[in-house]
């Protein structure tokens, strides 16, 4: 529920931002703007708290929330809507229709006035009934915030260094390498602490109790303790914990011990790792600061003494010890996830003499099951435990349709260790900072198994407000962005695929199990609804539903070729204006001129419209005009599928920050087009022949924003004009006809921040 508090917080700062780069469009309701964003932030202070009572189940709470979180987006598109027109209205114009207009605005002024005194009058209202409810106001309690349903679930999964566990795959070779580093003869200090590191249901605490227990290590070290660490580390329980492993004292001593004072005890214990040789076993630490809490009791520097650690979060490892470990587990292959299958299943998966259709039919509904666990060890026990209480066929083909609710209601089998996939992973998702649950909600309207590029992730987060500068000011929202995802990274919840020259991230992928999650959550928070369209005869599951809400934020829908016009206008009818993302991919319905003016007209609040589909060859794709009244758009792609031309009526788009269309050759950019004061990104592909620059360049009001320039020509290019852009980081350029005098012209170009540059040349024999 942290979600609303980001909402929150990203709308508090479009308001500030509309406050100090808008004020002169702000006329007649400026005050009431801030008396708004005033409000908003004493509501803030609540969400922390209202977060934990409606993890503790209270309904009352979680539909107040649901109304602050609707309301401030609908304050802001009140705002936002009533600028634009304002900025339209003032350009110039007769003298008759500036009369007109003035009278136009002053309704305006009256309605949107009314409109922000009705909602910052339900503000008032929502925090009187929170506080009503019990909920407090919070500034810096996030600890707190978290909630008992946060800290029940981590009790479920605490794990004890006494608890035998047999039942272990593909972890062999990590067992191994493991105990050789924590027993090493040459350079026992090169590794002083060993983190292992990986999403949850990874298996983790598994290997590191594995590694524990082996025979060498318990005969290398002195002395030994495992601590589980709890979601709010109470530092001296953990310390009085490892002292009493390492001691075994007598009852008198322990009570001593209970009466001795923090500091001491973690100089006594600071001590004792020095003079003997022991081994710490931290499971599941979470943040930098519960290390903070306990690293004053563990010496530094010259001791034979280790420290085992279990963690989702890479930063930790990282903070904890620079020059240790860091060891990340693997997902199984498919021959190990069917060994661990059969280790925990008693439901008889192997073909026997007799019913031996049914057991290869219930093999063979097994190896499907298994690929949708991807590897993930947890996801695979639990399924095996689901498949004990199965007997037919028909109820293993049920369960092969229904496997992700399946697995993720795997907290109703009375045994312990089959709980909840979802309660899990889960964790990773509640303990996220506000920041960065949009950033992994965002990930939903990816299809499965894509590969996820970091660059079109980062252009869509930004258009939409959900980054903001936390950093030096030498970042830029794009570096910034990349960040976010990097800390996912980090936290295990996305895997990298592919590293950029730069070091920074470039691709990643999303473990089937966690992508279910992330369209779980995003459906659930309202937050965006992945449709898939495809296949929905084979499979007419809810995936496929229509919409049940009317005011969906953001739309993801998945087509194919049979898909129809009626699919779509059917899947969004019941959607109003509030939509703010929609992205259609594959199959060819958004290029029917009905369909995508239905979708112009309807939905005047998007900020980012996706159009992935492929025309049949040779065929271009007819804009309607009607696109131009889309003002709030950040981001508009249809890299795909060519375009007649780039219309005059992009000019409208005054915040459009990233434009990116496939375009016929001789296309020349619109004059219209300079009055965009946002613009940072600029694709224009074309394989033949640039687009004519023309006026653009000289005359843009984002000279000093553009970042990216890509498929332009060379025809009407002065190269001086590129001088001005101080912030260009990607150029990719087509030489159309003056190759010579482009190729000899004596200007120097000098970029301080260009990371790419591309240059390719028609006629190849010119070179």
């Amino acid at each position: 529920m942290a979600l609303e508090e980001a909402v929150v917080s990203f709308v508090i700062e479009r308001l500030g931002d509309l406050l100090i780069n808008e004020a002169k469009f702000l006329y007649g309701v400026k005050g009431q703007v801030e008396n708004a964003k005033i409000k908003l932030q004493c509501m803030r202070a609540f969400l922390k708290d209202a977060d934990a009572c409606v993890r503790n189940g209270d309904e009352r709470v979680r539909l107040l929330v649901v109304q602050i979180r609707e309301n401030s987006y609908t304050l802001e598109d009140v705002i936002a809507t009533y600028v634009f027109r304002v900025a339209s209205n003032n350009e110039s114009v007769g003298a008759i229709r500036r009369v007109l207009k003035w009278s136009a605005r002053i309704i305006d002024v009256y309605k949107v006035g009314s409109k922000i005194k009705e909602i910052s009058s339900n503000i008032d209202a929502w925090t009187s009934d929170l506080e009503k409810y019990g909920v407090q106001k919070s500034m810096d309690q996030a600890a707190e915030a978290s909630s008992s349903y946060v800290q029940v679930q981590r009790q479920l999964r605490q794990a004890y260094s006494y608890v035998e566990d047999n039942h272990v795959v593909g972890f062999q070779k990590d067992i191994e390498e493991l105990v050789a580093l924590l027993t090493e003869q040459k350079d026992p200090r090169k590794h002083k602490v060993i983190s292992v590191c990986g999403m949850g249901g990874l298996g983790k605490t598994t290997l590191a109790r594995k590694v524990y227990q082996h025979p060498k290590v318990r005969t290398h070290f002195d002395c030994y303790a495992w601590a589980s660490i709890s979601q709010q580390c109470n530092t001296r329980v953990v310390l009085e914990k490892i002292l009493f492993a390492f001691t075994s004292p007598t009852k008198e001593r322990r009570e001593e011990i209970k009466t001795t004072s923090e500091d001491e005890l973690a100089k006594q214990l600071h001590n004792f790792q020095k003079q003997k040789k022991c081994l710490v076993l931290l499971d599941d630490i979470w943040t930098t600061t519960t290390w903070d809490l306990l690293k004053h009791a563990f010496p530094q520097g010259d001791t034979d003494s280790k420290i085992l650690l279990t963690t989702r979060n890479k930063d930790v490892a990282v903070h904890v010890d620079r020059h240790g470990f860091v060891h990340e587990p693997h997902l199984l292959d498919d021959k190990e996830s069917w060994e661990l299958l059969q280790m925990y299943s008693s439901a008889g998966v192997e073909s026997t003499d007799s019913d031996s259709d049914d057991n290869e039919r219930k093999k063979e509904l097994a190896v499907e099951m298994l690929k949708k666990c991807a590897g993930l060890p947890l996801a695979i026990i639990v399924l095996a435990g689901l498949l004990s209480k199965k007997h037919t066929i028909y109820e293993w083909e049920q369960m092969k349709r229904n496997i992700v609710h399946c697995i993720g209601q795997g907290e109703q089998h009375e045994d312990s260790k089959y709980r909840s996939v979802w309660g899990v992973l889960g964790l990773s998702y509640s303990e996220l900072p506000c920041h960065l649950k949009p950033c992994f909600l965002y990930l939903s309207r990816y299809a499965e198994d894509a590969v996820i590029r970091v660059k079109e992730l980062c252009l869509i987060l930004i258009a939409e407000g959900f980054i903001s500068l936390r950093g030096s000011c030498m970042e830029t929202m794009e570096d910034e962005a990349s960040d976010c995802l990097s800390e996912l990274v980090e936290r295990s919840m996305i895997q990298v695929k592919e590293m950029s020259s730069t070091g920074r991230i470039k691709s990643f992928c999303i473990h089937d199990l966690m992508r279910d999650l992330c369209v779980s959550k995003a459906r659930d928070e309202n937050f965006l609804h992945f449709m898939d369209l495809r296949n929905k005869v084979e499979e007419p599951i809810e995936s496929v539903s229509i919409v049940p809400i009317t005011n969906v934020r953001r739309l993801a829908i998945y087509c194919d070729r049979e898909s129809t016009d009626n699919d779509f206008v059917h899947t969004v009818r019941n959607i109003d204006g509030s939509l703010r993302y929609l992205s259609v991919h594959k199959g060819r319905i958004a290029f029917k001129e009905e369909v995508f003016r239905h979708a112009c007209n309807r939905f005047l609040m998007l900020r980012v419209l996706i159009i992935d589909d492929i025309l049949k060859i040779g065929r271009t794709a007819t804009l309607p005009k009607e696109i131009g009244n889309l003002i709030h758009l950040r981001l508009f792609s249809m890299p795909r599928s060519r375009i007649k031309m780039i219309p005059s009526y992009f000019g409208n788009w005054r915040c459009l920050q990233t434009l990116k269309v496939r375009i016929k050759s001789g296309i020349e950019i619109p004059n219209s087009m300079c009055k965009l004061e946002q613009l940072r990104h600029l694709y224009i592909l074309n394989h033949f022949t640039g687009v004519g620059i023309g006026e653009f360049l000289r005359s843009t009001k984002s000279r000093n924003l553009l970042q990216t320039l890509v498929g332009i020509g060379t025809k009407h290019l002065v190269l001086s004009d590129l001088l001005q852009l101080k912030n260009l980081k990607k150029l990719a350029i087509l030489v159309d006809g003056n190759f010579n005098s482009f190729l000899h012209n004596p200007q120097t170009l000098t970029f301080t921040r260009l990371l790419s540059l591309r240059l390719r040349v028609n006629d190849w024999t010119r070179l």
